[in-house]
């Protein structure tokens, strides 16, 4: 977890539940990102942070 998490705007107003939902929010959208640019596309944060946000819905439920 970055050190400096917390000194960012706005993170220190979020629980801890709501930080490790966007750590991991984060962490996703920079492997979207690192993946595209293996590719040759460029993705911005913006889109990166959108994508990673409904992926997890995109999911098929497993267990049916």
């Amino acid at each position: 977890m970055d050190h400096y998490a917390g000194w960012r705007r706005g993170c220190r107003n979020l629980t801890d539940v709501q930080r490790e939902l966007a750590d991991r929010l984060t962490v996703r959208a920079e492997m979207l990102r690192a993946e595209a640019g293996r590719d040759g596309e460029a993705l911005s944060i913006r889109d990166a942070i959108a994508l990673a946000a409904v992926q997890p819905g995109l999911a098929a439920p497993t267990g049916i």
